[in-house]
């Protein structure tokens, strides 16, 4: 298959596998009381804690600027979730196998907040770094991807992983100040009806809600100790590290144009089931970090998936669920498309969805405030100059085809 190259800027000619899969590559560097990386290196981690917010930062939320802005409240408290929180941006390289091409762009937004409050296991109020030298630290796991062939039910055969959670959620920053919290992106995009003719659509993405409350993306990261653990040391081709950036999101399409004549769908024409996100580190790559950002990906071969079900109550929700192999992202048909009787979902289906659309996405580092500045989410870090989330991260190449596909 030829794949022709289309380099999109940030609002235009995005497929809906591209902004998809971009828009939830998003992890963080921790600012304010969170230092260094925790995630590169468990067994370096200074354990701490955080409970209430310092005088400062109250004073932070009660005089904060973005107050009554689009979005305000629809983001959490600052400091009510996590460690910390910031605003992040990243590029994407994605393949959309039914329309046939390549697509670029740069960048996609989120806040994200870093280091999920993780003790007690029953109700978090505050965050305990992770680290596999003493039983006594919080999510130090079994590693739930790799075992050696020695190991038993006893956890000391076993290898380990410190295990850290982080929440993101989308948003599409407004003129003016304020942001469309939820929305991945909404943009024309290119499509091919009937296989071979051209048309164009509006498509919006977003996460669902949930009781009237958006559902975040959620940022895993599994960081293994240097020293060898278990009943065997751990083979040096194995990485330090497995990340994985997961959630649901809906897809739906507007504006239709097929050879540029207007094709009315309606509302309500979306994606009949949430698309299953996934995107992995790429350690292949380069060397990912949560904290300082990195090369991410959806595409076959790239992860192996969990060896069974994972098993621990900081799992949370996750407790119990296996992990397939990392591939492209699945979309699915399409629904409720058309007006006056008219059913153009399968024609929407055959143009939008289709399996395995595989993604390269590169992750900057958090610019962080220990709030979301929605009055400016571009501005810069009056104490660190450098620190900015523009410009994104450089588009990486293209990821690699399912299936042995050609060129």
């Amino acid at each position: 298959m030829r794949i022709p190259r289309l380099r999109a800027g940030a609002r235009t000619g995005r497929a809906a596998v591209g902004v998809l899969l971009l828009a939830s590559a998003f992890l963080a560097l921790p600012t304010g009381p969170a230092t260094g990386d925790p995630e590169a290196d468990p067994q370096s981690a200074s354990q701490s804690s955080v409970a209430a917010p310092t005088p400062e930062l109250q004073a932070l939320i009660a005089d904060d600027p973005a107050e009554g802005l689009p979005g305000f409240n629809d983001l959490p408290i600052p400091r009510s979730i996590s460690i910390t929180e910031g605003t992040v941006t990243a590029s994407q390289h994605a393949v959309a196998r039914r329309s046939k091409m390549s697509i670029t762009a740069q960048p996609i937004w989120a806040a994200m907040y870093y280091g999920e409050f993780n003790d007690p296991i029953e109700n978090p109020t505050r965050y305990n770094a992770p680290r596999c030298t003493s039983t006594t630290n919080v999510a130090c796991l079994p590693d739930p991807f790799y075992q050696p062939s020695c190991a038993t039910e006893d956890p000391s055969t076993q290898w380990t992983a410190a295990y850290f959670r982080h929440q993101m959620y989308p948003l599409k920053p407004i003129d003016g100040g304020g942001a469309e919290v939820g929305v991945l992106s909404e943009d024309r995009i290119n499509l091919i009806a009937f296989g071979t003719i051209p048309a164009t659509a509006t498509l919006t993405i977003s996460v669902p809600r949930v009781r009237g409350k958006f559902q975040p993306l959620i940022a895993h990261t599994w960081s293994r100790p240097f020293r060898s653990t278990g009943c065997a040391p751990r083979p040096s081709d194995i990485p330090g590290a497995s990340a994985l950036v997961d959630g649901k999101v809906i897809l739906q399409l507007s504006d239709l144009e097929v050879d540029g004549v207007p094709v009315d769908l309606g509302a309500r024409c979306r994606t009949k089931d949430p698309a299953q996100l996934s995107l992995w580190g790429d350690s292949v790559s380069g060397n990912y970090s949560a904290a300082r950002g990195g090369p991410l990906g959806a595409f076959d071969g790239l992860h192996p998936g969990s060896r069974g079900p994972l098993n621990s109550p900081y799992y949370r929700t996750d407790n119990g669920r296996t992990i397939p192999p990392s591939s492209g992202i699945d979309i699915p048909p399409f629904a409720n498309c058309g007006t006056s009787g008219d059913d153009l979902s399968p024609l929407v289906s055959a143009m939008a969805s289709g399996p395995n659309n595989p993604v390269r996405a590169t992750q900057g580092q958090i610019f962080g405030f220990n709030r979301i500045p929605l009055e400016d989410i571009a501005m810069c870090s009056l104490t660190q100059p450098d620190s900015c989330p523009l410009p994104a991260p450089e588009v990486p190449e293209r990821p690699p085809l399912p299936d042995g596909e050609g060129q």
